[in-house]
């Protein structure tokens, strides 16, 4: 009997667990217009090298390159988490974080889960000063 139980409560709670997870993805503020925030890129410098956005509320970074092709990899997870499993921006296109296209901005479309700071660096080897070519974005409650 108990057995019986636990094979109809089991996908139940599944079902019960998924729609929770599905509205709980899908706040207001992924509907409402996102904050949009060009990044200018050249060598060896992003501007603004600091962001700040809000947790929840929907971003969209345009990446602009002035003179060679840079692009931007945004760090998943906040500076000195130790929780890797669910990652801290919840990107619409997980593939364009750090895809970088000659002559073409890149948008990176996401939504922060977490309150923390991420680093972002160049996604494209631009020169000797490529490592230092990086920045923040602060997520903010």
């Amino acid at each position: 009997m108990q057995k019986r139980f636990l094979y109809l409560a089991m996908p139940a709670l599944f079902c019960v667990t998924s729609c929770a997870i599905l509205l709980a993805q899908t706040p207001e503020s992924q509907t409402a217009q996102p904050q949009v925030i060009t990044v200018n890129a050249k060598k060896y410098e992003f501007t603004p090298v600091e962001i700040h956005v809000h947790k929840g509320v929907r971003v969209q970074l345009k990446i602009h390159s002035e003179d060679v092709a840079h692009g931007a990899k945004l760090s998943l997870y906040p500076e000195g988490s130790s929780d890797k499993g669910t990652p801290g921006l919840q990107f619409s296109d997980p593939a364009a974080n750090g895809k970088v296209e000659k002559g073409v901005d890149q948008l990176l479309d996401f939504v922060p889960q977490q309150t923390g700071v991420y680093e972002f660096k160049c996604a494209k080897v631009c020169g000797f000063g490529h490592n230092r070519m990086k920045g923040k974005l602060i997520v903010e409650p």
